[in-house]
């Protein structure tokens, strides 16, 4: 075979990874933004075009998982080494506080002081009666099977829309092989990795612009 021929098949083909990776990457630009809340209480989201269907996607349920047991007993243990001054009482899973307690309001602004320390993530929840703990789990309703490829993930997003970048007009073109299914692959991979390093590349400039 000719050399030119294999030196422009091999530029054509990395030129057509390219725009199918600014491509997708167009689409992920599309979807960016994010959700104001307004001060009568309600969200106004970003006007890039896709945000509403990123929004859809990535909708999360959020779930108060409490410290118990043993787990409480080990965050209990790191309190008191921070916290050596305060008295600490528990019972069963809760750091008795009760309302009249006079050590009640120092604690609790102490406990606000500490936690971040322990783990930024922590939360504090008083009642009548004392104090628990616990975390915020945020759990996606959309599988990551499916809201990744689609518009969450730069990187994922290759496999997705190469359906409509590669498979279908390839497959039009040149019917179904082993070796269209071999370049596919590849295909994939290559729009994935130019992906990553379009994408690190850009947020990274976003960072330095933000900064100033």
């Amino acid at each position: 075979m000719d050399t030119n021929v294999i030196f422009f098949g091999i530029m054509a083909a990395l030129g057509y990874i390219v725009l199918q990776s600014l491509f997708i990457l167009g689409v992920r630009v599309a979807a960016k933004g994010a959700v104001e809340k307004l001060p009568n209480g309600k969200d106004k989201d970003s006007e890039m075009i896709l945000f509403p269907i990123f929004k859809y996607l990535t909708r999360t349920a959020r779930t108060k998982i409490y410290y118990i047991d043993g787990q409480f007993e080990l965050l209990i243990q790191k309190l008191r080494v921070l916290m050596p001054e305060s008295p600490l009482q528990t019972e069963g899973n809760h750091i008795l506080l009760p309302l009249g307690d006079a050590s009640r309001i120092p604690v609790l602004k102490e406990l606000n002081n500490i936690l971040p320390k322990i783990d930024g993530k922590i939360q504090v929840e008083a009642d009548d009666h004392g104090v628990r703990f616990f975390k915020i789990d945020e759990v996606f309703k959309v599988n990551k099977y499916l809201r990744k490829p689609v518009i969450q993930c730069p990187i994922c997003m290759a496999s997705y829309w190469s359906v409509f970048s590669y498979w279908i007009p390839v497959i039009y073109f040149y019917g179904f092989s082993f070796w269209v299914l071999y370049a596919g692959v590849i295909n994939i991979c290559a729009v994935a990795s130019m992906n990553w390093l379009l994408w690190m590349r850009g947020s990274a400039y976003e960072s330095q612009i933000m900064k100033g």
